[in-house]
């Protein structure tokens, strides 16, 4: 009886170790809650995903790759701020998928980060990435991006503002919005 009763007991702490192990190493902040949204800002979504961007933005019909776009009327040295959402499937956690996008960025020629910091959206710890851009072609400008990224249910996303470079600080506080704003269905 005694045998039996320490096989169990050594049973459940291989089991609860094992469980352990699994646990997450960035788990969601439960007491996480979402900002409210900006005045002038109106919620828009998408499958999986929701966002706020300034309510004068208009939703982009050619969005290229990105699974939504939408973009500041008014342009400034010939570009207008967009807000952008990018979706690919990843099993992991948010935090794993911002350090795969950061090392990506780390590998984009055009690509100059300039700050890193870790953050909580929509209540998972991920990272906060500003990228300075260099110009496509000689008539373009240089940009530069705020971007997280959040996983959830098989999916990564990507939201991204993006604004010329001399006019990045005017649109810090617009861009900060956008993100924090982030949200995709748990």
């Amino acid at each position: 009886m005694v045998r039996a009763a320490s096989l169990a007991l050594t049973m459940v702490a291989l089991l609860t170790t094992q469980v352990g192990c699994k646990r997450s190493k960035h788990p969601r902040v439960s007491s996480y809650a979402p900002p409210p949204v900006p005045a002038g800002f109106v919620e828009r979504s998408g499958t999986g995903w929701r966002i706020a961007t300034p309510a004068a933005w208009k939703e982009n019909m050619q969005r290229g790759p990105a699974a939504w776009a939408a973009a500041d009327p008014q342009a400034v040295d010939d570009f207008r701020a967009q807000a952008s959402v990018f979706t690919e499937p990843f099993a992991g956690e948010s935090f794993d998928y911002a350090q795969a996008n950061e090392v990506a960025l780390r590998g984009e020629p055009r690509a100059t980060i300039e700050a890193t910091r870790e953050e909580v959206i929509d209540g998972d710890p991920t990272l906060l990435i500003e990228s300075r851009w260099a110009p496509t072609h000689p008539a373009s400008v240089q940009y530069r991006t705020m971007q997280s990224a959040l996983a959830s249910r098989g999916a990564g996303y990507v939201v991204t503002c993006s604004v010329a470079g001399v006019a990045f600080e005017r649109y810090r506080s617009t861009c900060e919005s956008i993100v924090r704003s982030f949200a995709v269905e748990r």
